[in-house]
């Protein structure tokens, strides 16, 4: 498999861990929006189309940094034999790494602000991360073992 096509595969492979991601948290955020906006149906429609919209735009920019930093340099650089032969070890690397990413994230958040804020969207991250990179680094083996194959 030449390197742009597994350039392209990573894409889609990351794409789809996006989406994946945000379908998995959407009842999360359904959750803030509804604790948010009161009994206002108005409110609530409108706060329901913010939310997702801000929740898209948050996701969308950490998922194209980890595209950049890390997805595309293991497709460009790393052999196809080689992340085949460990598929176990570079799922359940890419979802603990993604993890103590978030931790460090929370652990950083918390030492700075101590005025109480609450730790829902460190767990709503958590979701996300988890999701993202476990769908990414499956679907984008997946596509290199049928390439393998065919």
């Amino acid at each position: 498999m030449t390197r742009s096509r597994r350039w392209r595969k990573a894409t889609l492979a990351t794409l789809l861990g996006w989406a994946a991601g945000f379908v998995a948290t959407s009842p999360f955020q359904i959750v803030e929006v509804l604790r948010n906006s009161g009994p206002d149906l108005q409110l609530l429609f409108s706060a329901l189309g913010y939310g997702f919209a801000v929740w898209l735009l948050i996701t969308f920019a950490g998922v194209a940094i980890v595209w950049v930093c890390a997805v595309l340099p293991i497709a460009l650089f790393v052999s196809a034999q080689w992340l085949l032969a460990r598929r176990v070890w570079v799922i359940v690397t890419s979802v603990v790494a993604s993890l103590i990413a978030v931790s460090y994230k929370v652990h950083v958040w918390t030492h700075f602000y101590h005025d109480g804020v609450g730790l829902m969207n460190f767990w709503i991250y958590t979701c996300f991360a988890a999701v993202f990179s476990g769908i990414t680094a499956y679907s984008y083996l997946r596509v290199l073992a049928r390439d393998q194959t065919a």
